[in-house]
């Protein structure tokens, strides 16, 4: 597992204050600023049927077509409706529980590869998981051939 995932994990699991997601707020940005360039925060809407961005870390937005910030994750082109990353975020939403399930990079830029990638739910007092935190590692693509 990588390093930033642990710490994501880990802050997450301070959150806790009994079962389910830990309330939305108690994340507070301020107390992982090493993880920010990696973050994606998302509003869930209609109890899972779609994500809406709001806040994107530079490291990420760096590998993204364009800026998705206030868009709704199923209104972008290359995301299908049904595909791995909706159902790794609706997971999060249904289970309240940490997802790594990484799913494949899709972006201009074919020189990247994500490493790694963990959804983390956030709720209010009733339950209800209302925002996702999602840590994305991304690294260049290892060189298909070696210099000498």
């Amino acid at each position: 597992m990588h390093d930033i995932i642990e710490q994501a994990i880990s802050y997450w699991e301070s959150l806790h204050d009994g079962p389910g997601a830990p309330l939305r707020t108690s994340f507070d940005p301020v107390d992982i600023p090493r993880l920010l360039p990696h973050i994606l925060f998302f509003d869930v809407l209609d109890e899972g049927r779609d994500f809406r961005f709001r806040v994107i870390g530079e490291r990420v937005r760096s590998v993204f077509f364009g800026n998705y910030t206030g868009r709704t994750l199923l209104s972008l082109d290359h995301v299908e409706p049904d595909g791995p990353l909706v159902r790794m975020f609706r997971k999060a939403v249904v289970s309240r529980e940490p997802v790594r399930e990484p799913v494949e990079y899709v972006g201009p830029n074919s020189e990247i590869v994500k490493h790694d990638e963990v959804v983390l739910p956030l709720g209010n007092a009733a339950g209800t998981v209302t925002h996702l935190a999602v840590l994305v590692v991304l690294a260049d693509r290892p060189s298909r051939t070696r210099r000498r």
